[in-house]
């Protein structure tokens, strides 16, 4: 009988074959940089279908992934989650994952961004190729939250097959959609392409494509099974053989029971006897089948689905087009102008663009301020001048646009070089807390530190002021020699700060190059010029917050804390 075959067959896979625990102790290991998103996906669920609008989290992949060119701290500092939602305008969610992925660990290979580029400029320039592969991505997510709720195992074994059957089909029409899109020229775009084609040729798919044979070696496809190893059919419904076998039997013996074209006690015998056998079929298929077929069928094929390169790399692949459109779409919502930069690989980090804006804010901001950035040869590069004046803004700016450059994105900017930086780091103010037994000057101190140690003559460093909570000599003091240490290794390193006197001290030996924020009429232009502020403009701000010094005297005045007297 079948549900004995198949219940021969459990046991075999359970006790044999073990693939189900093997899985589950697949999915408690550690996450590696070098994986693909799909590979993460498969031992973290970054991607969860079940939420709707928020199936892709960059706040779990951000924890999840480690560092590499660049590090968490920076990444929270420049918003990188906000700069995610500014670039994105992925169909599906691989595709949103995988340019999370890119944002939060980019390449480091220049070829990889070289030939980003020229899929960028392919893409952007062909409307037809464009229409083609929107149009596979609309298609494509149609399917995509039955496919990543086989993959997820989000299913029951009462009801999976119902998701079996559309996981699967929503597979095919993938591989069905992508001989639409027209064969593209540039070799990025060409391989993706072809990417997802070659998971035709592979046996995962005969087996999505089916029928599928449970055999005592395991799962086997039509073309890979022999006469020497027969196996089982396997069908994704609850009523089979089993069911409508003695069913057409007993509707026969009764026809002929009733008629009467045969014995009639014989024929009702008979009738009884295969009445019975179709209720045993026909509980086995509504309370036993679906749970051997679950563990014995289902389970295995979405575990060959998870080991499958050519099935991983295909959903990979239908990712990073679905990224490289998101930049076409970036550029063209874009208010302000955005080019692709020349990327070089040089041995010492700069940056030089002209209009360069912020890829965030430029976005609802129809008056935002472009600034021209030279870091060339200068090295250090020392920005002075009061709060709200546009200097954070100006370095969350050029981080953001570095990263943009280095996964093959647009820049915001009407033209940019850009060199790859092989390590992307910004400190920001911190304060103490219980566990810094140090306070906030030694809490900095070890930041700085750790930026000094990591970077080399290719990296980008920002500092937000350092040597903060001692006293304003020992600051300076502290402040130079760190300084002086960075210029020594060669990285471009931006210093931000409130003290000018720190400035003039390298002013005086010609080192570095001098920005402030510029103030017209008491207001900030958010434009940095060349020069050093000696002013902080604090009764602006205290003005602006309604903490002046005549706040404060209205304010005891009126509490009777004060007379005119």
């Amino acid at each position: 009988m079948e549900y004995i075959q198949s219940y021969i067959l459990l046991i075999k896979w359970c006790f044999v074959n073990g693939a189900f625990f093997t899985f589950v102790w697949r999915g408690m290991e550690k996450v590696d940089s070098e994986k693909l998103i799909i590979e993460l996906n498969f031992r973290n669920e970054v991607i969860n279908e079940r939420l709707e609008g928020n199936e892709v989290s960059s706040e779990k992949m951000l924890e999840l992934l480690p560092e590499t060119v660049i590090d968490k701290r920076t990444l929270r500092t420049i918003e990188i989650h906000e700069l995610f939602k500014s670039l994105d305008y992925t169909k599906t969610f691989v595709g949103a994952a995988h340019l999370c992925h890119s944002l939060i660990n980019p390449p480091e290979s220049i070829e990889l961004v070289y030939a980003k580029q020229d899929a960028f400029c392919e893409l952007a320039a062909n409307v037809n190729l464009q229409n083609a592969i929107h149009e596979f991505l609309i298609s494509f997510h149609e399917g995509e939250a039955d496919i990543f709720t086989f993959l997820n195992a989000h299913i029951h074994p009462m009801t999976a097959y119902g998701d079996y059957k559309k996981a699967m089909r929503a597979i095919e029409k993938m591989m069905a959609l992508v001989k639409k899109i027209p064969q593209p020229e540039t070799v990025y775009l060409d391989s993706m392409v072809k990417t997802i084609k070659s998971f035709n040729r592979s046996i995962t798919r005969e087996m999505v494509e089916g029928p599928v044979y449970r055999t005592l070696s395991g799962l086997k496809a039509r073309s890979d099974k022999t006469i020497f190893n027969p196996g089982l059919r396997f069908y994704p419904t609850r009523l089979g053989i089993g069911f409508w076998g003695p069913g057409l039997a007993a509707l026969f013996f009764l026809a002929g029971w009733l008629i009467p074209f045969m014995n009639p006690p014989k024929a009702l015998v008979l009738c009884l006897l295969f009445t019975m056998m179709t209720a045993g079929g026909g509980l086995y298929g509504l309370l036993i089948k679906p749970i051997i077929d679950y563990e014995t069928a289902i389970l295995p094929v979405r575990e060959m689905l998870l080991e499958s390169n050519r099935f991983g790399s295909a959903l990979e692949a239908v990712a990073a087009i679905d990224e490289l459109l998101s930049f076409v779409r970036f550029a063209e919502n874009m208010s302000y102008p955005t080019a692709i930069p020349e990327i070089t690989n040089e041995s010492s980090h700069f940056f030089v663009a002209r209009d360069l804006r912020n890829p965030i804010s430029a976005k609802d901001e129809p008056d935002f301020v472009a600034n021209d950035v030279n870091l060339t040869k200068a090295r250090m590069t020392f920005i002075t001048g009061p709060n709200s004046g546009g200097k954070t803004t100006y370095c969350k700016t050029i981080v953001q646009n570095q990263l943009l450059a280095q996964i093959g994105a647009p820049v915001v900017a009407k033209a940019a070089m850009i060199n790859m930086a092989d390590h992307i780091t910004y400190q920001a103010p911190s304060f103490d807390s219980l566990a810094d037994h140090e306070g906030r000057f030694g809490t900095e101190l070890k930041v700085t530190r750790d930026i000094f140690y990591s970077v080399t003559p290719r990296s980008l460093a920002i500092l937000d002021e350092i040597a903060e909570g001692t006293t304003t000599n020992e600051k300076i003091t502290l402040s130079v020699d760190v300084m002086n240490g960075f210029f020594a290794i060669g990285n471009n390193t931006i210093l931000v700060t409130h003290s000018y006197e720190l400035v003039d001290s390298f002013c005086e030996q010609g080192q570095g190059q001098y920005l402030h924020a510029e103030f017209k009429d008491d207001k900030p232009t958010h434009r940095m010029i060349p020069g050093i502020s000696r002013d902080s403009h604090a009764h602006r701000v205290a003005e602006k917050i309604g903490f002046s010094p005549l706040d404060i005297q209205n304010y005891l005045r009126e509490k009777g804390y004060k007379t005119d007297g």
